[in-house]
């Protein structure tokens, strides 16, 4: 019993300085935005320190028992992705991330996983044209990929058809997150260090809260990339066939 009452105060302590860590890293977080939008620092130094802030956010939620703040983090960092300028609506959704994190960091018990697609989904997306130009879908996919330019093609083709994208460029972080927070489609490269888009996708459909999640092959391999492909798996080329192809998989998802 002593044992377990020392666990617990272990456990208790070590939460307590989580909380402390996060409330220091969101404080320069909220100072770096306030001075940004105030003109006395400038949009790349605001967006360096927010990124490494976050990206330690990211690592240490889930070790301390807040996986939705590693999820929050993580859409964060994907928000931040190649933004190079800060305007006052990106400034304000940057202060929504900060917002959520504040609020998750200070909960006792962590949201279920309903609650946790409820969190992650109304937080900001950010596109790269005129969202007016396009009906904004509530359909959220996870694209994996560590090559950036293929990350941005598909992201804006994506984007184009209203989706919200969520590109993870480790296929191991991407189980965590897709169990955490099951999306409405995957979309996986072929070709990744560690574990391949064909044994992601093999991995997921063997989770039951994933199995069911649609899943595409983005790939610009022969037809032996294909092997042990799991059935019901869209395949996307990269080349001309590309546009036709994330079309075809739409369709055939009921997505759009």
């Amino acid at each position: 019993m002593a044992e377990l009452h020392d666990s617990d105060e272990l456990m208790d302590q070590l939460r307590l300085e989580f909380r402390d860590d996060v409330q220091d890293r969101l404080g320069g977080v909220y100072r770096a935005l306030e001075e940004v939008r105030e003109g006395r620092r400038t949009a790349a130094e605001t967006i360096r320190d927010i990124r490494r802030e976050t990206h330690s956010l990211k690592g240490t939620g889930a070790t301390f028992g807040f996986p939705i703040v590693t999820l929050i983090a993580q859409r964060m960092e994907t928000y931040l992705s190649g933004l190079r300028d800060l305007d006052g609506k990106q400034v304000a959704h940057l202060h929504t991330f900060a917002d959520r994190i504040a609020e998750m960091a200070e909960r006792d018990l962590q949201p279920t996983l309903v609650e946790t697609n409820q969190i992650i989904r109304a937080l900001p997306v950010r596109y790269e044209f005129d969202i007016t130009e396009v009906e904004v879908r509530d359909v959220d996919i996870m694209l994996v990929t560590p090559n950036k330019l293929v990350a941005k093609k598909v992201s804006q083709e994506l984007a184009a058809c209203g989706f919200k994208v969520n590109v993870v460029p480790d296929p191991i972080e991407a189980i965590s997150i897709a169990v955490r927070m099951p999306p409405d489609m995957v979309i996986a490269a072929a070709v990744m260090d560690g574990l391949g888009g064909v044994d992601l996708i093999r991995g997921l459909k063997a989770i039951s809260v994933t199995e069911k999640v649609p899943m595409a092959l983005l790939t610009s391999l022969d037809a032996n990339a294909l092997k042990g492909m799991p059935d019901q798996t869209a395949v996307i080329r990269l080349g001309p066939a590309f546009q036709d192809d994330i079309a075809a998989a739409i369709t055939r998802f009921n997505l759009g």
